[in-house]
């Protein structure tokens, strides 16, 4: 049995990014960026016009105020996509709207909210300094500048700095496809009624939530009955994709096939048993450089051997460098007892506090009470060598449902 990060170690060890592939812009958001972007040109690319009002000389007013106004000719009217066609010169204006193009001479814009126009003249009721509501090329991006590095998840705000850049694709690392097998013969299809001794089978859409919000695609494969010979179908299809996860079958008992079925389909196990609660009948494999996963079956333990395991597996795989959830300090509500010589996961609440944060329990902690995960925001870590956890103590505690972090949460 090896050790939380012995365990993380040995999985992050050979994982390498996937290929990239070329996708339309709209299809970019919340893929991993596959190169580092670029400004190809400046943004804005010509200087204009921050406001609606008059591009002036700012010397030419530079008295006006509530008891002195300045009155200006107006040259002309300068629409955004029109091209200014008269220099301003001293005592004139020109009209100009947001985002047009400055024209020649003019150093500044007076917003119309401050001006007062008729007959082709503009009463000007205060002054602006030079560079007043004025944008200037590059003022966003400069030509050349780095402007989102390589390894990124596409929001959309960056969606559009790269159409504002003239990029209709962009370079993006493949999403790696997470094959989904539960095994047991006690499991049942949604929809289908239960009966005695069965269960739903959630683990598998747990999971497919789970590696979608990671980034990934997941494929699920459906029930594996425990026979040898349903379990070397199901796994033979699942090796098709880049990741294997597997729930149930990994412990002791008469129907745990799952190790076995992967050693004779050449997989070779890395390790199996983790010192950890929930999760610790976990075993780990590679078949080639296909990282293969046999989940516990409980629901808890399967999440949270997802949240830390796979989940930074997945992300490697798309080359982002935050690979694991944050992590935040907070002053324990309640006593906890943990178990020595396991590292504990205790579902807890976060409550924000003066101090930073107050984290309680959710209540029991059975790994097979999954809604103990819904109500938690967080997992609160107990060191193996903690027999309890003090109440009023400082813990450390995983934030689930938040961004990643780039260092280990342990």
């Amino acid at each position: 049995m090896i050790s939380v990060r012995e365990a993380l170690d040995t999985i992050l060890a050979d994982v390498q990014p996937l290929g990239r592939e070329r996708v339309a812009l709209l299809q970019a958001r919340s893929r991993s960026l596959a190169e580092s972007v670029h400004a190809t040109r400046n943004v804005p690319p010509f200087r204009n016009s921050a406001m609606d009002g008059y591009a002036v000389r700012a010397d030419d007013i530079a008295t006006a105020d509530g008891d002195h106004s300045i009155r200006l000719r107006v040259l002309e009217v300068v629409a955004a996509g029109d091209v200014p066609t008269r220099a301003v010169e001293a005592g004139t204006a020109t009209k100009i709207m947001t985002g047009a193009l400055m024209p020649e001479g003019a150093d500044a814009v007076v917003r119309v909210e401050d001006t007062a126009e008729r007959d082709g003249v503009v009463t000007v009721q205060r002054g602006v300094k030079p560079g007043t509501n004025v944008r200037h090329p590059g003022e966003d991006m400069r030509l050349g500048d780095e402007v989102l590095s390589a390894g990124r998840i596409l929001e959309p705000a960056d969606i559009g700095l790269l159409a504002s850049l003239g990029n209709a694709t962009v370079l993006v690392r493949r999403r790696p496809e997470a094959a989904i097998l539960a095994t047991g013969d006690e499991l049942v299809e949604l929809g289908e009624p239960l009966a005695a001794g069965q269960i739903a089978n959630s683990n598998a859409y747990t999971l497919a939530a789970a590696v979608e919000e990671a980034g990934a695609v997941p494929r699920i494969l459906g029930i594996v009955r425990d026979t040898p010979e349903t379990m070397h179908s199901a796994f033979s299809d699942a090796f098709r994709s880049d990741v294997v996860l597997s729930t149930g079958g990994v412990s002791m008992g008469t129907f745990d096939l799952v190790r076995g079925t992967l050693r004779d389909l050449g997989c070779v196990e890395r390790f199996w048993k983790v010192a950890q609660k929930p999760g610790k009948p976990l075993s780990f494999n590679v078949r080639g450089s296909t990282p293969v996963f046999g989940l516990p079956g409980n629901p808890v333990s399967a999440l949270v051997c997802f949240y830390l395991y796979v989940r930074p597996t997945l992300r490697a795989m798309l080359g982002i460098p935050q690979l694991h959830l944050p992590v935040v300090d907070a002053q324990l509500a309640d006593d906890v007892k943990t178990s020595e010589g396991l590292t504990d996961f205790v579902r807890g609440v976060l409550e924000p506090n003066a101090d930073g944060y107050r984290a309680r329990v959710t209540g029991t902690q059975s790994s097979g009470a999954l809604r103990s995960m819904s109500l938690g925001q967080g997992l609160i870590v107990s060191p193996p060598e903690m027999r309890i956890l003090s109440r009023g103590s400082t813990v450390r505690v995983i934030k689930l449902g938040e961004e990643s972090s780039i260092d280990a949460p342990f």
